[in-house]
């Protein structure tokens, strides 16, 4: 691989972040991603009020989708990735407690999403009915253990990673969550978080032996914990996070890429 980025979004409503990934040769990656989305779905204003001039408001999954169109059409090679925590936040999740999250990302058409810990503010029940079965998208974490009953229940509903074609090419996309989540939501007594390195290097050194050179990790832990990963995971090439609500302008790159 050529130049190698790590960023952390923390894209505010529904803004949009983009990355345009170069090879050494002339294949180009455009990765597209949201994060802490958290039920914000329709437009606001600025300072996250009701909406009133819509010429001078902000979000909305109106205005994503139609910044997502506009980039498929004009890039060959784009991935929509999520980092995690669409649950929580406004009314939406309220009355319909994730349906509208699997509703309106399979409509975007989503590659993949990375668990956050507020999926899991309703029990593990009310993320596997309502999201984990109706996503037509991978959802990935791979410092999520299931154990106990638990784990034939959701077994294959979230994966540590996904390979997806682009072009001709695959990228390998691993996801991981927070470790602290049983203390910021409730997930419940059958699922354990491990440590994020500790778990995602032996799934990227699965990737590699898969002939997978391009991988992206996806995740929800903060920025401090997407720089560790960029720093101590070896084999990867970008990362992808939300939950600290980092604002950057532009990618932060590694000195270990």
């Amino acid at each position: 691989m050529g130049p190698r980025a790590a960023p952390a979004p923390a894209l505010r409503l529904l803004a949009l972040g983009m990355l345009l990934w170069r090879a050494a040769g002339a294949w180009e990656l455009t990765v597209l991603h949201t994060n802490d989305v958290h039920s914000r779905l329709e437009q606001t204003s600025e300072d996250s009020s009701k909406c009133v001039n819509a010429s001078r408001c902000v979000g909305g999954v109106a205005r994503l989708s139609t910044k997502v169109q506009q980039i498929r059409r004009s890039e060959p090679h784009v991935l929509l990735l999520d980092a995690g925590d669409q649950y929580q936040g406004t009314i939406w999740f309220t009355v319909y407690r994730g349906a509208e999250v699997a509703h309106f990302m399979n409509a975007l058409r989503y590659d993949a999403m990375a668990l956050g810990n507020h999926e899991f503010d309703n029990g593990v029940e009310g993320l596997i009915d309502p999201l984990l079965k109706e996503a037509r998208f991978p959802i990935l974490s791979a410092n999520i253990k299931a154990k106990g009953p638990l784990a034939s229940q959701i077994s294959g509903l979230y994966l540590p990673y996904k390979i997806i074609p682009v072009g001709d090419e695959v990228v390998g996309i691993v996801g991981y969550t927070s470790k602290e989540t049983p203390f910021l939501s409730n997930p419940g007594r059958n699922l354990v978080f491990e440590d994020e390195i500790t778990a995602l290097q032996p799934e990227v050194d699965k990737l590699k032996t898969l002939n997978v050179n391009k991988i992206i990790a996806l995740g929800h832990s903060g920025f401090e914990m997407d720089k560790l990963i960029a720093q101590k995971v070896k084999g990867v090439d970008i990362v992808v996070g939300g939950h600290s609500n980092t604002f950057l302008y532009t990618a932060i790159m590694s000195q270990n890429f």
